[in-house]
């Protein structure tokens, strides 16, 4: 099949992340927004219809994410934007904090058939939920409206891909400690077993699944562990899935930052981004744009695409070079011993070292 191209870019990427706003009303202990220097905002409703009919248009991704930083429900015109991509027939992706899913946002969800929703849960009880910050919103009303809301939505969109997203804190990273303090939320394997099985067993009880089907995940579910980033698949299209805390590119470190010699990245291989003030990004972790190959405002796709910077940037990664300076940062180890073997790992565990990193399995049948 012959592959195609939009100036340096091979497409379909697998996803494009669309930034409609960095503004969030979750202050989240272990997120880089507080280390933000570029100004809050929106994108110009206008401006983001354009870009999702681009994007459509020339077969660009496969499915747009509302993602970068920021809450998307929270753009004044979010609906709008949804009703075009819908018009459209573009694939959405949201990824969301959940805070507005028990409120009118989830009500007027249910007027559409997502591709995907991403419940970034990420604290899963009320202790690890104070690392979230939501003053306004306690635990118990925010699981309620989680829950009341998946309910409804489940039944109406049963083909939706929903992930519930768990962040593991068993590798502490100690720079992070010495900046913002302690963050704890599952930091075992134990506590990983046991958070998923109970949640499971919240979800079944919602779908009415049979106690034999039960029994037989609660069984595949108590042999996760959390060193692996987990992908399971709990029921048809329901997934959970983990995270392993990072620092988001060494944003919280304070300390000296050898450069990565080299490495893997999927950025711009598998997706790039988009931040609210149209500026093209290499990555989802650029969440301060860093990394700004072109504005979109007064730049076109085709000319960003085909900018001899990027084509630069993407012959390093086809050969684990990195050339831009925050991708060597990203990269980046804070000891000599880690600077030396992070690479190597970083490239070896595309293949060899996959199957010890990454586990993707279903436990239901």
């Amino acid at each position: 099949m012959e592959k195609s191209y939009i100036g340096h870019l091979q497409i379909p990427v697998k996803r494009v992340h669309l930034e409609l706003t960095n503004i969030c009303e979750f202050n989240c202990q272990f997120c880089p927004k507080s280390n933000m220097a570029r100004a809050f905002g929106s994108m110009e409703t206008g401006f983001a219809k354009q870009i999702i009919s681009e994007l459509g248009e020339r077969g660009v991704c496969e499915k747009i994410t509302l993602h970068v930083m920021g809450e998307p429900t929270l753009h004044p015109d979010f609906f709008q934007i949804l009703d075009h991509a819908q018009k459209e027939n573009v694939k959405i992706g949201l990824t969301t904090n959940a805070a507005s899913l028990g409120r009118d946002i989830g009500l007027r969800l249910m007027d559409y058939d997502l591709h995907q929703l991403d419940i970034s849960l990420q604290t899963p009880d009320k202790n690890s939920y104070a690392l979230r910050k939501a003053g306004f919103l306690d635990f118990n009303h925010y699981l309620k409206g989680i829950f009341d809301f998946f309910s409804s939505y489940r039944q109406e969109y049963p083909n939706t891909i929903i992930k519930f997203r768990f962040l593991v804190t068993r590798f502490r990273q100690k720079d992070m400690k010495n900046k913002i303090g302690a963050i704890k939320a599952i930091s075992s394997t134990e506590e990983l077993r046991k958070t998923f099985q109970n949640w499971a067993d919240r979800i079944y009880d919602l779908l009415s699944i049979p106690e034999a089907q039960r029994t037989y995940a609660m069984e595949r579910l108590g042999k996760i562990v959390s060193y692996k980033w987990n992908v399971i698949e709990i029921a048809p299209n329901l997934f959970f899935e983990t995270y392993l805390l990072n620092n988001w590119g060494h944003a919280f470190s304070d300390e000296k930052i050898h450069n990565a010699w080299a490495g893997h990245c999927f950025g711009m291989r598998d997706h790039f981004g988009i931040l609210y003030n149209g500026d093209l990004i290499l990555c989802c972790i650029d969440y301060d744009g860093q990394t700004v190959l072109g504005n979109l405002s007064n730049t076109s796709l085709e000319d960003i695409l085909s900018s001899d910077k990027l084509g630069e940037i993407i012959a390093g990664f086809k050969r684990y070079r990195l050339v831009h300076p925050y991708c060597k940062q990203c990269l980046g180890s804070q000891s000599v011993a880690a600077w030396l073997f992070k690479p190597i790992i970083s490239v070896m565990g595309l293949n060899l070292l996959k199957p010890f990193f990454y586990h993707q399995t279903r436990v239901f049948r």
